[in-house]
């Protein structure tokens, strides 16, 4: 077996038929995956033949074991009625080929059942969350790393802070932490991008449009209700846009989940599709680390190609608490060649103050602050 061939998860995924096209492409083509998806498949056959085997019991426990997966079976049933987001119940749901259920027949249930439901089945599911949470998060980050096609982004998601993170935007005050982002981002041009945050009542607090192409950054603040436009020219060096820094955090916490070796997986059926949920319960520390600290997180993954849906940290930076929350909203495609002209640009709005900031440097809000102590300082100066 190769570092290209099926894992162990995706084998049996194949042969329940759950798997994707690609996997059983590969299955298809590789000798190696073929000959491990029929040895699944038999060992699968061989199991339940042994689990329908028919035994004799005495009808009074025959009657507690009927009971017993009744009362199981209408838990399971109320618990999916409650909500519109299911969770697999790996109790009841082995599958054979073909999503065909497994009905251990007739509730004569053999001693091998038994054992079957009490020991084996809770002791493969604990070893398979361990491994597949693990893998989850690997895959996640590893998709996060990766160098994203030249294409444009066009995502929108809603983002909480709270905590150090917080006091550094313009609305602490009287905001409420949870902002409404959209964000743009063409891959083709790297730090090319426009993000634009709002508040709960949709009035935009901030936003930044950098285009190397052009050699400009404009970045527009709102204070005290007032708007500031700041203007500023780019080198020719490349600079790390403030998308990128956002990845590379996730990135970072995902890393983060993945070292804690604590983690809980949940099979979601959203209505986009299959996800997975991966929680890191909360650790109490009495010094956090000196730089950062992880205490508690959720991750929310697509199954189909593991980008993150939603994330959540809790802990501290510099020892100052911290959370931060992540929700994919919508997210859509685009070439390059269709863009509108004034994509990565920033309208001016009726009263904004402009200030011309000069040279950018790779940190925007550091150009702003500075330029706006020159400003103040000619003021002072002209009076």
């Amino acid at each position: 077996m190769n570092n290209h061939c099926l894992n162990d998860i995706q084998i049996q995924a194949v042969v329940d038929g759950e798997a994707g096209a690609a996997e059983r492409a590969h299955v298809a083509t590789c000798g190696a995956c073929a000959a491990r998806a029929a040895r699944r498949q038999q060992q699968i056959a061989e199991i339940e033949q042994t689990l329908n085997a028919p035994v004799t019991m005495p009808p009074l426990l025959a009657q507690r074991v009927e009971g017993a997966f009744r009362l199981e079976t209408d838990a399971a049933d109320r618990s999916h009625e409650r909500g519109a987001t299911r969770l697999r119940d790996r109790r009841v749901s082995l599958r054979s080929p073909g999503r065909r259920r497994w009905i251990y027949s007739g509730f004569a249930v053999a001693a091998a059942t038994l054992v079957a439901v009490l020991f084996i089945v809770p002791a493969v599911r604990k070893r398979d969350t361990a491994v597949s949470a693990a893998e989850i998060l690997a895959k996640s980050a590893t998709q996060l790393a990766a160098a994203p096609a030249s294409n444009v982004d066009f995502l929108v998601y809603e983002l909480a802070l709270d905590g150090a993170p917080r006091d550094m935007m313009p609305d602490h005050g009287s905001g409420n932490g949870t902002y409404h982002v959209q964000e743009v981002v063409d891959h083709s041009v790297p730090g090319r991008y426009r993000l634009t945050s709002y508040d709960a009542s949709g009035v935009e607090l901030s936003s930044v449009a950098q285009d190397p192409a052009t050699g400009r950054r404009v970045m527009m603040v709102r204070v005290d209700g007032q708007p500031y436009r700041f203007e500023s020219t780019l080198s020719a060096a490349p600079t790390l846009s403030v998308p990128e820094i956002e990845r590379l955090h996730m990135q970072a916490s995902v890393a983060l989940m993945q070292a804690s070796g604590n983690q809980s997986l949940q099979v979601v059926d959203s209505p986009d599709g299959r996800e997975y949920r991966i929680d890191v319960p909360r650790v109490s520390t009495a010094a956090p680390a000196a730089v950062w600290d992880l205490m508690e997180a959720h991750l929310i993954v697509d199954a189909s190609d593991f980008h993150v849906v939603e994330l959540a940290v809790k802990g501290a930076v510099l020892k100052q608490p911290y959370s931060f929350s992540y929700k994919l909203l919508t997210h859509d495609v685009a070439s390059p060649d269709g863009l509108a002209p004034d994509t990565f640009d920033i309208p001016i709005q009726p009263g904004t103050i402009v200030i011309r900031a000069g040279e950018g440097s790779p940190v925007p809000a550091a150009d702003a602050f500075l330029a706006a102590l020159r400003e103040l300082s000619k003021v002072r100066q002209a009076r």
